[in-house]
C-alpha cells in the first residue's frame, strides 16, 4: 500500500472539512439563505392591489438575492386563505406572506373561522405601501357625493348594491361604517377577488364599490364610474379634486389600508435577519420605490419592530370599532348600529379565474 506523501496531508484535511462543514451549518440552520427560488403567498388575485405590490417586492428580492422569487395567488375569504397557507408552511424563510389590513386585521378580528392569529403565527417583516382607497359608484347612479348617497338609499332601502369581497374584509368593514354613518340600508353582493368584483361594477351590474384608488382610477377617467371620496386622512395628489371621506361629512369613515411581509413563526433568527437586511435594501431602493409610487402608493420605511408595533395598535383600534359580534354586524345589509334583521347577502357566480 502506497503512503501519501506528509506534506499532502493539509489538503486532504482541508478538503475533509470542506465536505463536512456544509452538513454541519445546515444542521445547525447556518446554511446560507436563500439557498433556492423563494414563494411570495398573495391574498387575492391576479391584478389585484395585493397582487401589483406582491410582484413589485419579488422582483425587487430576487434582483437582491439573485436567485428567483415566485408569486403564487391563493384568492378567497378576504385573504385569509392565502395568510392560513403561510401560517402553516414551513417555518424556513422560503414561504412568505404579502399581507393587508384585511387579513391581518380586519379579518381576524371580525371572522370566527379564521384558524390564524396575526400577532402569534407571524414574524412581520416590514410594511411595504399605504394604499389609498376610495369610495365610487357606476356613472348611472345619481349621487355626486357621499352625501347624494346616504340621501339616495333613504330614498331606496335594500335597494342600492355594493361589491364585497366578503366579511372581514376592507371593503366589507368600509361599507359597514358607511351604513352605520348614514344610517342606511343597502344589499351587498359578494365576490372571490377584487378583480371580478371591478368588472360587475363596471358593466353596472352593480351600483357601487370601495376599492383602491389605481384599480378604479382608469375607470373614474373612463367615465364608468365616479369617485365620491377618498377614505385615507389627507387627499390623493392624482385625483386632488375628490374630497376625503371627512371633508365629505362622515369623518368615522377613514379605512387607510396597508400591505407588508411577513414570515411563519418560527423561522430561524438568523433567517429572520437576513429577510429584514434584504427588506431595508430593497425598500429603499429608487427602483421599487418607483413602481409603487407609479401605482398611487406610498413607500413605507419600517425600522425593525415598527410593522410588528402597527399590526398590534390595528388589531387594537378595529376592536373598539367592530364591537363584540364584528362578523354579524358587518354583515347585515342595513346599518351597523340599527336597523332591520341581518339577511343574506347576493353572491356573485364563481370566477373561474380566481381557481
Amino acid at each position: 500500500m502506497t503512503r501519501a506523501p506528509l506534506f499532502f496531508l493539509p489538503s486532504l484535511l482541508a478538503c475533509a472539512l470542506a465536505a463536512v462543514v456544509p452538513a454541519v451549518s445546515s444542521a445547525n440552520g447556518a446554511r446560507p439563505f436563500p439557498d433556492r427560488p423563494v414563494r411570495i403567498v398573495a391574498g387575492q388575485q391576479a391584478g389585484s392591489a395585493t397582487d401589483n405590490v406582491t410582484r413589485i417586492v419579488a422582483d425587487a428580492l430576487a434582483e437582491y438575492w439573485g436567485v428567483g422569487v415566485v408569486v403564487e395567488n391563493r384568492p378567497g375569504a378576504g385573504g385569509t386563505i392565502g395568510a392560513e397557507a403561510v401560517a402553516r408552511a414551513t417555518p424556513d424563510g422560503n414561504t412568505l406572506l404579502l399581507g393587508g389590513l384585511s387579513n391581518l386585521v380586519i379579518g381576524a378580528v371580525t371572522r370566527t373561522d379564521i384558524r390564524y392569529d396575526p400577532e402569534r403565527d407571524f414574524i412581520p417583516i416590514g410594511r411595504v405601501a399605504h394604499v389609498p382607497f376610495g369610495f365610487a359608484v357606476h356613472a348611472s347612479v345619481p349621487a355626486r357625493s357621499l352625501r347624494e348617497l346616504a340621501d339616495l338609499a333613504r330614498t331606496k332601502p335594500g335597494k342600492l348594491t355594493y361589491a364585497t369581497l366578503g366579511p372581514g374584509t376592507t371593503t366589507d368593514f368600509a361599507w359597514a361604517l358607511f351604513r352605520s354613518a348614514a344610517d342606511v340600508d343597502m344589499l351587498p353582493v359578494e365576490y372571490k377577488g377584487a378583480s371580478s368584483a371591478l368588472v360587475d361594477v363596471v358593466a353596472g351590474r352593480v351600483d357601487l364599490y370601495f376599492n383602491e384608488v389605481a384599480m378604479l382610477s382608469q375607470h373614474t377617467q373612463s367615465g364608468a364610474l365616479r369617485f365620491l371620496a377618498i377614505a385615507s386622512p389627507k387627499r390623493v395628489a392624482r385625483i386632488a379634486d375628490v374630497p376625503t371621506t371627512a371633508e365629505a361629512g362622515f369623518p368615522s369613515v377613514v379605512v387607510a389600508p396597508w400591505y407588508g411581509l411577513l414570515a411563519p413563526a418560527g423561522t430561524p433568527p438568523g433567517v429572520v435577519k437576513r429577510l429584514e437586511e434584504a427588506y431595508a435594501a430593497v425598500i429603499r431602493s429608487p427602483t421599487l420605490r418607483r413602481r409603487i409610487e407609479a401605482l398611487g402608493y406610498e413607500p413605507i420605511d419600517d425600522a425593525p419592530g415598527a410593522f410588528a408595533a402597527a399590526l398590534r395598535d390595528d388589531a387594537r383600534a378595529f376592536r373598539a370599532l367592530a364591537g363584540p359580534k364584528p362578523e354579524t354586524r358587518l354583515r347585515a345589509p342595513g346599518p351597523v348600529s340599527a336597523g332591520p334583521a341581518p339577511r343574506e347577502s347576493a353572491r356573485a357566480p364563481e370566477d373561474p379565474r380566481s381557481s
